[in-house]
């Protein structure tokens, strides 16, 4: 039986409320993001994509990349060349307020992170 054709997403746009009543507008290319949470809930499942036994069990991000996303979590990573991800860190970064004294209104995994392939 022929494979259905599957619709391609070009794009995806968030539109956020900033606690002061601002807007701003962000944009997630699919072509290097493959997963996009943005509640309590939906980081609670993706914590368990790193749990132990979870498809990425024992993944490590460079620390170059872990500090373009997550420039105010460099406390987590320390002098370290990598960081292992694992729920704990998923919670920390969920919860660690960025320098506007806001914290993330979404997480978004890369594709492609240099120490895991």
């Amino acid at each position: 039986m022929p494979t259905a054709s599957r619709p391609k997403i070009t794009g995806i746009t968030l539109n956020l409320l900033m606690p002061d009543g601002t807007t701003r507008t962000h944009t997630i290319d699919p072509d290097t993001s493959d997963a996009l949470v943005w509640s309590d809930r939906a980081v609670q499942v993706f914590r368990k994509f790193y749990d132990r036994g979870g498809p990425a069990e024992g993944k490590r991000m460079a620390r170059e990349d872990f500090l373009r996303h997550f420039p105010q979590a460099a406390s987590l990573i320390g002098d370290q060349p990598d960081i292992l991800m694992n729920p704990a860190v998923v919670d920390q970064l969920w919860t660690l307020p960025k320098p506007d004294g806001t914290t993330p209104a979404f997480l978004c995994k890369s594709i492609m992170n240099p120490t895991n392939g």
